[in-house]
């Protein structure tokens, strides 16, 4: 194909792509209208699109009566991240590109996070010029998450916190009265009310620290503790009375034969009617205002249950210490380059007042009554509106069962005056890290003192960086592109060089080229026509590759010598994350450790499929009964292999672990050890396999 024809191909070929390139279809803004996108937990439906419909109409109505304000409409985008807050690259690459939400619903402490980074607009201004949103208005613990450094990110919106779920029959049974008020209570009942059938296999768990939702932070803030210091500079995650927390924890697990054999037993509970606290298969746990609207309420009535406060040290006890629980929940905030900030202040004016809280819950309400549910709101940081909404539909309720009452009042009485995550720079950091230091002291891979000195270790580094960022040189992108470019060029001279010159592949590859023989493309116009046919036919491709695998590839080389947080720009800071990789981060080596398992993983597996496959074409006795199991994985749905391989892999009552044990051994936690896991990964592939 000569040199125009192939341009003019080129060039038609581009322009077809252009005209069937996607674009979004959305209609121009009516005169008068603003439109508020709002990111929340998906897509605007059921109550909140009953409070959205208000606040339009009222938008609407005020502008029947004057012109000059505008009309509101409120459009809704994807979930702000997945899960939540640990990973809001969603919503974080939309700020970084100029098209953030208006309004976006969010974890409280996870906003002063990326607030400190520049993400979220500060509040103050609207607070001062409006008075219908005050901070006395709301708990405490719930405002003070929001502020970082005398701003207000956001307005608080739900909240939740912690108390003791316990049985009171199972208490009774074993001769306690009442339950514990302290933790040396605590784990003398955990270690007496916990049951094992007669091959010594845990059938009930009388207390477990980190089953529920109470974590170590909780039992580090009962023992008087503190994880950044005053002046918000220092992680002080390994403190002796963070230590002395962990240290309990794992000396209550050790007491119930090991985190492993907990895990394994709690690997077998189901939610709903199945949970296990209802079950009596749990005795007490720490939990969230959450298990009595979802699942105590609605499933719980034939159980002999009660709430009380978590138990705390003696020693803070005797101190009159009334740190029991701990606070969370989300809020709405305005990201920093909205585009509309009157608008969403509006929006968030209402959706935080009376009448969109009256809305949302009767909607609610009407909707669980019409299923044959319980309804029971969810708490609400709003002090006034929290009352409120107890008054009339827990209290004022008639038909409400009197435990869920008086549990809904126990949490409300201990919303005040509790901790709450940290607010820092690094608090989801602070958060995994945590969980990790958890890990590796329960399961004894590290002491509780050595986990924590690490964990400290790993955020401390991350809240110098961003408390003073590295002053390295700024990188220049324009440099990227060049160097991009470059590469580009010397690419396709090298190939082309190498396909059309026998002298350059002499030159540069006389290892690998054999003396003698034609080099295709050069004797003649039919082998130089099938070479640039070659290349147009692998174009797609090529081109493909250019733009979305190999900038990508060069991009993360470059940023793997900088420091980057999408928000602000990259600056170089030399061999620096590879020094702490190679040297600090734990989770390389694993990650390669991991691979090395997909390395043997993946080969196996074709190889099994491979064998399979020549199988079914050999004709022996048997071969119809042989393809049926062939062909089983590819009949048998996803979701029920899934449910089938996770029943086959239960430690305490699976299939596998049944006949090993019927032969005399001791089968492992597959799925729940990460010893064991890998290699349970493998065997479910290969059952797939073909």
């Amino acid at each position: 194909m000569s040199t125009w024809k192939l341009a003019l191909v080129s060039a038609l070929f581009l322009t077809a792509l252009w005209l069937l390139s996607p674009s979004r279809s959305e209609q121009a803004p009516e005169l008068g209208v603003i439109e508020i996108s709002y990111m929340g937990g998906g897509p605007i439906s059921g109550e909140l699109g009953d409070a959205v419909r208000e606040f339009e109409e009222q938008s609407r109505q005020a502008h029947a009566r004057d012109p000059s304000k505008p009309i509101y409409r409120v459009v809704s985008g994807q979930s702000a991240s997945r899960g939540q807050t640990e990973d809001p690259t969603r919503f974080l690459v939309g700020l970084a590109g100029g098209m953030p939400p208006d309004v976006i619903r969010f974890d409280r402490y996870a906003v002063t996070e990326w607030a400190a980074r520049g993400a979220f607009a500060d509040l103050t201004e609207f607070l001062k010029r409006d008075s219908e949103l005050r901070a006395e208005d709301f708990y405490d613990s719930c405002w003070n998450e929001v502020v970082y450094q005398g701003g207000v990110y956001g307005i608080p919106e739900k909240v939740d916190n912690r108390a003791l779920f316990y049985n009171k029959d199972l208490l009774a049974r074993a001769g306690y009265a009442a339950p514990p008020q302290t933790w040396e209570e605590l784990e003398e009942m955990a270690v007496k009310l916990t049951e094992r059938d007669e091959q010594g296999r845990i059938r009930r768990i009388g207390f477990a620290p980190n089953f529920g939702n109470s974590w170590l932070y909780l039992y580090g803030w009962m023992n008087g503790a503190q994880y950044v210091s005053a002046d918000g500079r220092t992680i002080t995650f390994n403190e002796p009375r963070v230590v002395e927390a962990l240290t309990w924890m794992t000396k209550i697990y050790d007491a119930l034969g090991g985190a492993a054999q907990v895990k394994a037993f709690e690997s077998s509970f189901q939610g709903g009617d199945l949970d296990p606290f209802l079950q009596g298969k749990i005795v007490m746990k720490i939990d969230g205002y959450w298990q009595i609207t979802d699942t105590i309420a609605q499933f719980g009535r034939n159980v002999n249950w009660a709430v009380a406060r978590p138990p705390i040290p003696a020693r803070m006890l005797e101190q009159g210490s009334q740190v029991c629980t701990w606070v969370s929940g989300w809020c709405h905030a305005i990201p920093s380059t909205a585009k509309n900030k009157e608008a969403a202040w509006e929006f968030i004016k209402f959706l935080s007042g009376r009448r969109a809280n009256e809305i949302i819950n009767e909607s609610r309400r009407l909707t669980m009554e019409s299923q044959g549910r319980v309804f029971v709101p969810t708490q609400n940081a709003n002090k006034k509106i929290n009352e409120w909404l107890f008054e009339k539909y827990v209290a004022g309720n008639p038909r409400m069962d009197p435990r869920v009452a008086e549990a809904v009042r126990l949490f409300n009485d201990l919303l005040e005056g509790q901790p709450y995550r940290p607010v820092t720079p690094v608090g989801q950091l602070l958060w995994n890290q945590h969980i990790s230091a958890t890990d590796n002291a329960l399961f004894h891979k590290l002491t509780p003192k050595e986990a924590l000195d690490r964990a400290t270790e790993i955020v401390q580094r991350d809240l110098d960086k961003a408390l003073s960022p590295p002053r390295g040189r700024e990188v220049s992108w324009d440099f990227f592109f060049v160097l991009y470019v470059l590469i580009l060029v010397a690419a396709a001279v090298v190939v082309y060089y190498w396909d059309t010159s026998e002298r350059f592949r002499r030159l540069f590859g006389a290892r690998f080229v054999k003396k003698g023989g034609d080099v295709e493309g050069l004797q003649s116009s039919y082998f130089r026509s099938q070479w640039k046919g070659g290349w147009l036919c692998a174009s797609p491709w090529i081109i493909g590759f250019i733009v979305f695998t190999g900038g990508p590839i060069l991009f993360s080389i470059v940023i793997s010598f900088c420091q980057f947080d999408i928000l602000n720009p990259a600056r170089f800071t030399g061999w620096e994350n590879y020094r702490w990789m190679f040297t600090k981060d734990a989770l390389f080596w694993k990650s390669l450790w991991n691979t090395l398992y997909m390395v043997i993983g993946i080969p196996l597996g074709m190889a099994l499929s491979l064998g399979i496959a020549l199988l079914l074409n050999l004709k022996v006795r048997g071969i119809a009964v042989w393809r049926t199991f062939f062909y089983l994985p590819s009949i048998v749905p996803a979701v029920a292999s899934s449910i089938l391989w996770i029943w086959i892999f239960n430690p305490s009552a699976g299939l596998l672990n049944h006949a090993l044990a019927s032969i005399g051994i001791t089968g492992p936690n597959w799925l729940q050890d990460e010893t064991t896991s890998k290699p349970a990964l493998i065997l479910m592939g290969l059952w797939g396999a073909g």
